[in-house]
């Protein structure tokens, strides 16, 4: 049935934006871009055991709006703008930041010299914060631009596991 796949009725309460979008207001677009590829993936996997043809159609749904919601990402737009060897190179300058912003948090925790200029932590932390997502915003367009997200995500977890195994060995 289209209208259980496109739109449901009980995803759109009168007088509100339909649950997905309220969902990009209040959690983000990266947020609702990995929901719609978990449901994608949820629908594909349970297709057999539950609604046949129906659960695949809001795979295919879902796949489409994830696709949508990527292109109208902002993070992605400004990368597609840039493209990636400016995107490489802003890279390098914000990891070059945000070494800077934690030697300076260290040297505010007492951690080698002392800080030649009065500083308030709150500012030092907060400028930690600031470069710690400058360089999550950059990386990430690094990414999308070379395509390499699920690569990642496996190396990800084998060094995850790699190093959950070595602890149990401490």
């Amino acid at each position: 049935m289209i209208e259980n796949v496109n739109h449901p009725k009980h995803y759109n309460i009168p007088g509100r934006k339909e649950c997905i979008e309220e969902m990009v207001d209040k959690f983000g677009m990266e947020a609702v871009e990995t929901f719609c590829a978990l449901n994608a993936y949820k629908y594909i996997y349970r297709h057999e055991l539950k609604n046949g043809q129906e659960d695949l159609d809001k795979a295919k749904n879902y796949q489409k709006m994830l696709l949508e919601y990527i292109r109208e990402d902002p993070r992605f737009k400004i990368a597609d703008h840039y493209g990636l060897e400016v995107q490489m190179q802003q890279l390098i300058e914000e990891m070059a930041e945000l070494t800077q912003a934690i030697c300076k948090d260290k040297r505010a925790k007492g951690q080698g010299q002392a800080l030649g200029e009065p500083w308030k932590y709150s500012d030092i932390h907060a400028n930690l914060v600031e470069e710690l997502a400058d360089v999550k915003l950059v990386l990430e367009q690094v990414i999308y631009l070379m395509g390499v997200e699920k690569d990642i995500q496996e190396i990800i977890q084998e060094k995850t596991q790699r190093t959950l195994e070595r602890m149990v060995e401490e």
